[in-house]
């Protein structure tokens, strides 16, 4: 296991995790993102997180789409929510995935 570290403002070390697997971890807690959630977790493109979790690695996304207020909550934008489709084995290549990852960063 890789024991880089990233020091936050706090000066308590944390471990350094990929995007990918801070996002699939979302996932896996059952929480569902758009792609302004995803920014408070450092995700700046969900859309191509989803697509590689997806495509390069045969994860499961459901995708819904929604309409959110824009910044000054004049008008709404949409945008399309993401979460982990449910299916027994679909979790499983997930949780392999996200071990997967957890081991090389």
């Amino acid at each position: 296991m890789n024991t880089s570290t990233m020091t936050f403002g706090s000066g308590i070390a944390t471990p350094k995790t990929s995007k990918l697997a801070t996002i699939l971890q979302l996932f896996l807690q059952g929480l569902s993102l758009n792609r302004f959630e995803a920014e408070r977790h450092h995700d700046h493109c969900l859309h191509s997180t989803v697509s590689t979790l997806q495509n390069g690695h045969g994860i499961l996304i459901a995708r819904e789409h929604e309409s959110v207020p824009c910044k000054q909550g004049a008008e709404m934008t949409r945008v399309c929510r993401y979460r982990i489709d449910p299916h027994p084995d679909n979790i499983k290549r997930a949780r392999d995935l996200l071990v997967k990852l957890e081991r090389t960063t």
